[in-house]
């Protein structure tokens, strides 16, 4: 918990925020202490749109996001795919997130997650099974959307 808090003392004091992500930005939390993290896709209005442990796809508050696990977990800022210091994403994977809530998955920490969920509304791949963790979600919207970084979303 100390790590999260110090990097996210950095990130939140020391480098750029956003004021808000781009609709169908990619956003994720780490869950613990970097080992695993949850993601999703802004779809506006305060509202992301993620896979939930119980493998239905819901949308969400970003408080409702950081509280994954009932708050056992180590989340303290949810990060947005950006462009230097500009938020990106496209209607489009937006579009795919609204369109799949409600919709129920056979859900697995490591071979059907949120990850793989995200992914899908980046690529309209649903069923990829090459980008489980956070990592290959991050390569997925460098090549998708044009992130080359991630900054806290300053939700204050």
């Amino acid at each position: 918990m100390l790590l999260n808090l110090l990097e996210s003392f950095v990130d939140n004091v020391f480098r750029d925020t956003v004021i808000e992500p781009a609709i169908g930005s990619v956003l994720y939390c780490d869950l613990a202490f970097g080992l695993a993290a949850h993601s999703g896709i802004y779809i506006g209005d305060n509202t992301i749109v993620h896979l939930d442990g119980d493998g239905i796809v819901k949308s969400i508050s970003p408080d409702e996001f950081l509280d994954r696990l009932d708050g056992l977990n180590t989340a303290i800022s949810i990060y947005a795919s950006c462009n230097d210091v500009t938020p990106v994403g496209y209607e489009t994977v937006a579009l795919r997130a609204i369109n799949a809530i409600d919709n129920k998955r056979n859900y697995n920490l490591l071979f059907d997650n949120c990850h793989q969920f995200t992914t899908g509304c980046l690529t309209g791949d649903f069923e990829n099974n090459a980008s489980n963790f956070l990592w290959m979600l991050k390569m997925e919207a460098e090549s998708c959307i044009d992130a080359d970084s991630w900054r806290v979303w300053n939700i204050n």
